[in-house]
């Protein structure tokens, strides 16, 4: 143990390995047991070097591995009469006869499978013991920080990755919508995934909103329904505007798109005139 009491980190990866001595692992054991933060930390480590054996790829380990790997964790490689039983793929024992003569009886043969799966977890547990030694406590909450970070950022990549889906779709169906006699004349421009109802839409050179107004894109289906709205928008002041996305029913196949002016909040039905049109 270290002088604040706590034990230290190859203390925990040997305990967690079963790899300590008796009177070690018992002290440590007594003091986790009183020490919320190591009790934690012993968890911590028991769950991943579980998975760390789990993601390892079922193959025989090459001769000497053992004895490799034991000695790149600065363990003590263990000699049992059990282990050596095991390297052979079986165990035997000696019973003695009535006229006084010793025989060997060969016990069944360790399943194979279960023989390497013990191999793979140990492989893994001490390559995960080697890379954490090499590893200072720094390194450590800086690498869970960082995945936290990618955690929280995951909805706004996939939402990135869809719009540029979309955007990048040969099956997208691509409109302009322009303005007549307006210079430089507003216009927008439409990609239209009809298939997954997916809408990316861009305006520029739009004009200035009345107090409590909003501009509001809709869908015009092909099949001679009622428009749908697809988002209420307001530029900024050099005129430029985006819809990124909207909640659109999958499967409207489009004749023409339409952006009108309507009161705050939008509209269930276009108000008149359509101000941009386009299809």
């Amino acid at each position: 143990m270290t002088p604040d009491l706590h034990p230290d980190l190859d203390e925990m990866i040997q305990y967690c390995m079963g790899t300590l001595d008796a009177a070690s692992a018992e002290r440590l054991r007594a003091h986790a047991e009183q020490c919320a933060e190591c009790r934690a930390e012993i968890a911590r480590m028991q769950k991943e070097l579980a998975l760390a054996s789990m993601a390892v790829p079922q193959v025989a380990p090459p001769a000497g591995a053992k004895n490799r790997l034991f000695a790149a964790a600065g363990l003590d490689l263990p000699q049992t009469s059990q282990t050596a039983g095991m390297l052979a793929g079986k165990t035997a024992e000696t019973t003695p006869v009535a006229d006084g003569k010793v025989v060997s009886i060969e016990s069944r043969r360790t399943s194979p499978v279960l023989t390497w799966a013990g191999w793979i977890a140990a492989a893994a547990c001490l390559f995960y013991a080697v890379q954490v030694r090499e590893a200072n406590q720094g390194m450590l909450q800086q690498l869970r920080t960082e995945t936290a970070q990618i955690v929280q950022s995951n909805d706004s990549a996939a939402r990135a990755k869809e719009v540029m889906e979309v955007l990048s779709s040969p099956q997208a169906q691509r409109v302009t919508l322009v303005a007549a006699h307006a210079k430089p004349e507003p216009s927008g421009h439409a990609v239209y995934l009809p298939s997954r109802g997916a809408l990316v839409f861009t305006a520029s050179n739009l004009r200035p909103l009345p107090a409590n107004k909003t501009y509001e894109l809709w869908v015009i289906p092909a099949n001679g329904s009622n428009p749908v709205p697809a988002g209420t928008f307001q530029p900024d002041a050099k005129g430029m505007a985006s819809v990124l996305l909207p909640n659109l029913p999958h499967g409207i196949q489009a004749k023409a798109f339409g952006v009108t002016m309507e009161n705050a909040g939008g509209a269930s039905k276009p108000t008149m005139p359509i101000l941009l049109a386009g299809g």
